[in-house]
């Protein structure tokens, strides 16, 4: 298999994963859509939005502390995750 079409796979699982969770939080099961975002940055470690969107599925503030975190490694000057890090904090 070539890295293309490697990248087309990987984009296409992630594409998936992230229609279920969307899906799954629709209809209020945040457990499932969780496990789904999971899966999508598991696929895709490197996926600020899938890091962005986790966090906001995760009720506990250190486990969202985290997500915010990496998002900031893949992106330093990223206001969403600065923002939703300094909300975990206060929560936690």
């Amino acid at each position: 298999m070539s890295e293309n079409q490697a990248d087309q796979e990987k984009q296409a699982i992630v594409s998936t994963f992230w229609q279920k969770a969307e899906q799954a939080a629709a209809q209020g099961n945040s457990e499932e859509a969780r496990a789904w975002m999971e899966g999508v940055v598991e696929v895709d470690d490197c996926n600020v939005d899938g890091w962005l969107r986790l966090a906001s599925l995760i009720p506990d503030a250190r486990e969202r502390m985290q997500c915010y975190a990496r998002v900031l490694e893949l992106s330093p000057g990223n206001v969403q995750a600065k923002a939703g890090l300094r909300r975990a904090r206060r929560h936690r």
